[in-house]
């Protein structure tokens, strides 16, 4: 994007603030799950401060997931190296109060890396993480928990997929829902969905005894890209409802803020939305607060990434 362009139409006081020497900031940030009620389902409101994780120098951590093994809660996320300027996907053992201990890159590649969507199928465990710029899908199979992965299939696309989520699934056959990015301007995104299969099939790509195949019909109805057509977290169920959260960006920024759909048959409604001015996030001034664009949860925890301003030399 134009930085000129953007920069013009930013808040004045950011402005001001990015002209005295203040940076743009990712954390990941953690609290236990509020269950007070008129709460539940409105993660920026009347519940307790985030608490953001330890920081390691040099080291972005955003686009948390949570995972359930049999040895615990596992927080997979990206881990973005400043230096190097691209991202891995790095995992650490989480206890019930938000702790983490452990944190290690288990999975990097020549090419930037993030969101990762761990989870089961057929008594395996299977991550696919964004990996836009390779224009493909990747589906990586677990070898050793948590810090060894191979890859089991690549299908090339040919356009910018990002933050895949799992929408269904059976014995055979995954319903995957993802974002293309506008070639022109990465924050106009709009949804793709896809069947993800095992064995091959006789329609689609195949690889590694797997075959990807366009829903085309879905597609069709979502050709146009848009502001909030951006997961933002994985499928959730809270009060008998199934909750996908999505990300809101701006003309001039990225993942502002939160919007949570609730599943209705084959359809979605609004429910919420969770801005970052509603929130608060333990250390953090909250007029430095400037978005949150990941969201996940279980019964104990509660889990975003945020982006907010600090000043560095």
């Amino acid at each position: 994007m134009n930085q000129l362009y953007r920069a013009l139409h930013m808040p004045p006081q950011r402005l001001l603030k990015k002209l005295t020497g203040h940076k743009e900031i990712y954390t990941i940030a953690v609290r236990p799950a509020p269950v007070a009620e008129g709460c539940d389902l409105l993660p920026a409101l009347g519940a307790g401060a985030f608490v953001p994780l330890p920081e390691t120098p040099g080291v972005w951590y955003a686009d948390p997931l949570l995972f359930h093994h049999a040895s615990g809660r596992w927080l997979f996320c990206e881990a973005f190296d400043l230096a190097a300027g691209r991202g891995s996907i790095a995992a650490a053992s989480m206890d019930d109060n938000g702790a983490v201990t452990g944190m290690q890159v288990v999975l990097q590649e020549d090419f930037h890396l993030s969101f990762p969507t761990v989870f089961d199928w057929n008594g395996e465990i299977w991550m696919i993480p964004e990996a836009s710029e390779t224009n493909a899908l990747i589906l990586y199979r677990c070898v050793e928990f948590p810090g060894k992965w191979e890859q089991a299939a690549r299908f090339p696309v040919g356009r910018p997929l990002c933050d895949a989520i799992v929408m269904e699934r059976t014995g055979t056959e995954l319903t995957l829902l993802c974002s293309e990015i506008k070639p022109e301007n990465g924050l106009y995104t709009r949804y793709r969905r896809y069947f993800l299969g095992k064995n091959g099939g006789a329609e689609g790509e195949t690889a590694g005894g797997f075959t990807l195949t366009e829903d085309e019909p879905f597609n069709l109805q979502h050709r146009e890209y848009g502001l909030g057509n951006r997961n933002a977290g994985p499928l959730f169920r809270r009060n008998g409802q199934t909750v996908r959260p999505a990300q809101v960006s701006t003309r001039v920024d990225y993942g502002v803020y939160l919007q949570f759909w609730a599943r209705r048959g084959a359809s979605e409604v609004p429910l919420c939305a969770a801005m970052p001015q509603n929130l608060t996030i333990t250390g953090l001034d909250p007029q430095d607060l400037i978005g949150i664009h990941t969201y996940c949860r279980d019964d104990k925890v509660e889990v975003i990434d945020a982006r907010y301003l600090r000043k560095v030399r």
